[in-house]
């Protein structure tokens, strides 16, 4: 055995750390540990003749690992548990400055983690099941966020659709606050693409004039932000659509086109444009939403 401690610059302590495998636990999950090894660490696995054919493939390409000391222990109730306690106390007897981790989900261990622990002994226990745990429930957790952000954008989308069927034309000032819901006034260049495309070159320049000199209207209109990007992104295309007179049913399905394709790659987009074949005029819509491409990607 190489010493314990390696003294790096001024104070700097590397510790060895040793690893103790209950395979019979937690079977072939510890395998991962190998690639996360620092240069002084050391696994040391505890197997029974029962182990898992993965285990003996892993055994055959590691056999001259050094990082990794195998034990065969004997069959028997808890004694791979027994064994591995007696070989952690040799080790703690021989390497008092080293660090140890019991690798199994057998909270059995945690009396042996804490009778080491008040004797000064760096140890501790990781439990495999655990990780497993939390990231089944962050992947659920996602899932539901998933579902429920559809289900806010649905609304929203629906919400737009009643608004623009019962009310035959909206003014000027109730398209700027649809766009105020979309581009923060940071964005002083997306608004002018914006109302340039929605209300047209004229109207959309004086709008722009306005906003560019009126702090207090920039203030007041900010208010209506809202909502996270997809929503932002699909309020604008559903409202660029209307303002044209195009069809705002397929206004989402046209905005996950625009972002499948990074927001850039116009060819692909009018490609897919073409696809969709409720859209009559699929060259009309293509022409409406081409200036508003690049300003999606920034909202």
């Amino acid at each position: 055995m190489i010493k314990e401690l390696r003294w790096l610059g001024k104070g700097i302590v590397l510790k060895r750390k040793y690893y103790f495998i209950d395979t019979e636990n937690v079977g072939d999950s510890w395998l991962r540990l190998v690639k996360k090894l620092k240069k002084k660490d050391r696994i040391i696995t505890f197997y029974t003749e029962n182990h898992s054919k993965c285990l003996e493939e892993f055994l055959v390409r590691q056999v001259n690992n050094p990082k990794i000391i195998w034990l065969e222990c004997a069959v028997g109730n808890n004694a791979l548990d027994y064994q591995l306690i007696g070989a952690l106390a040799y080790m703690i007897a021989k390497h008092p400055k080293a660090s140890y981790c019991i690798f199994s989900n057998d909270k059995g261990y945690q009396k042996t983690v804490e009778f080491w622990q008040s004797r000064g002994i760096q140890m501790n226990q990781k439990y495999p099941d655990q990780k497993k745990k939390r990231d089944k429930k962050e992947k659920k957790k996602h899932k539901q966020a998933k579902k429920t952000k559809a289900k806010n954008q649905k609304k929203m989308f629906m919400q737009k659709q009643n608004m623009y069927e019962n009310q035959t034309k909206l003014t000027e000032e109730q398209y700027v606050s649809e766009i105020a819901k979309s581009i923060p006034f940071s964005n002083l260049n997306g608004w002018y693409c914006a109302l340039t495309v929605i209300l047209g070159q004229k109207s959309g320049r004086e709008w722009y004039q306005k906003i560019r000199r009126d702090a207090l209207m920039r203030e007041d209109f900010s208010r209506h932000f809202t909502g996270d990007f997809d929503e932002r992104c699909i309020n604008i295309v559903t409202l660029a659509l209307y303002a044209h007179d195009l069809d705002t049913d397929k206004a989402k399905n046209i905005y996950e086109i625009i972002r499948a394709h990074h927001y850039r790659d116009l060819n692909a987009i009018k490609m897919d444009f073409d696809k969709i074949p409720e859209l009559k005029t699929q060259i009309k819509y293509y022409r409406v939403l081409r200036p508003l491409i690049a300003l999606l990607k920034d909202l």
